[in-house]
């Protein structure tokens, strides 16, 4: 990952935290999410792995993101067949990372088309390989059908979804609008727990969580996350306080002339105190480090 193996071991395990279904191989017993119903025809599925959810219109759905196992995925192609016949007709990706794409090829089979930013078509592949490995099963994700880096508008009949890039998560995020139901997928750009930010560019992100909650209807809204239940504006906002906290504190350390284990000894129980339902660990801090220090790898978008 070009992250030195102690940092590569770290961010393993703090997905292995988050992830716990990640060794899953055989079809679930049981739902392996919870169906929620945010609004009229809009529905979250709230997992361990990641989230996703789908858009039902007057002529078709929209599905966005498809978990990280596709036995997940054809679970929800398969709560969506019970409460609707209408065909799937889109799938969106919110970023590229495994844990929300792995499961396109079930909806591409179903018929839809797969929408994402423009960068994810280039990094899907050789980004989660150089991240997860397993070289096989990576071959097999499907590219992109329909690409964009600007907004644009899906119809479902007379519903309108709205998606859109925005920055901080990966530098190919996009997230979902749907205005009638007053939601909002906000893919990985918003948790309800400590983020991956090994792509991320952080004040970027902060920037992005203040204009969710600066929406127009933002006290009304419900918000989807990657990861963890669905939230309000709140939400948003104590998610924002955990990012700039996280920025400022390590700043704050390498004034101080901390750095590496040290900084990261220094930061977390700080951050711990403030934000006690985030747990933080050491790789988070050290990966912020090397973003302010001008030495994180990120993904580079291609010509």
């Amino acid at each position: 990952m070009g992250l030195g193996k102690g940092l590569s071991a770290a961010l393993a395990a703090m997905y292995l935290l988050a992830h716990p279904a990640a060794a899953q191989t055989a079809p679930p017993a049981e739902l392996p999410f919870v169906l929620k119903e945010i609004g009229p025809g809009v529905y979250a599925a709230i997992s361990q792995e990641s989230n996703a959810g789908f858009i039902i219109g007057d002529d078709a759905v929209l599905v966005v993101d498809s978990f990280f196992h596709p036995n997940t995925a054809r679970a929800l192609l398969s709560e969506i067949r019970k409460i609707t016949p209408k065909p799937i007709r889109y799938v969106v990706n919110t970023h590229y990372h495994l844990d929300h794409v792995a499961g396109d090829q079930v909806f591409k089979d179903a018929g839809a088309i797969i929408v994402a930013h423009r960068n994810v078509r280039a990094w899907i592949r050789p980004e989660n390989l150089r991240m997860f490995g397993n070289a096989q099963r990576i071959a097999q994700l499907p590219l992109p059908d329909l690409v964009t880096e600007s907004p644009i508008t899906i119809w479902l009949g007379a519903r309108r979804v709205d998606v859109r890039p925005a920055e901080g998560h990966t530098g190919g995020d996009l997230v979902v609008s749907v205005p009638d139901a007053k939601v909002l997928f906000c893919g990985d750009l918003l948790w309800r727990m400590p983020p991956n930010i090994v792509d991320g560019a952080v004040s970027k992100w902060i920037a992005t969580d203040r204009s969710f909650e600066d929406l127009p209807e933002a006290a009304s809204m419900v918000f989807v996350p990657g990861h963890g239940d669905v939230a309000t504006v709140k939400d948003v906002a104590i998610f924002r306080s955990y990012l700039t906290d996280l920025l400022s504190l390590t700043e704050a350390g390498r004034k101080n002339g901390l750095k590496g284990d040290a900084l990261a000894a220094d930061v977390v129980p700080k951050l711990h105190a403030s934000h006690a339902d985030y747990f933080t660990p050491h790789a988070e801090v050290m990966l912020m480090e090397r973003e302010l220090d001008g030495t994180k790898r990120v993904p580079q978008p291609v010509p």
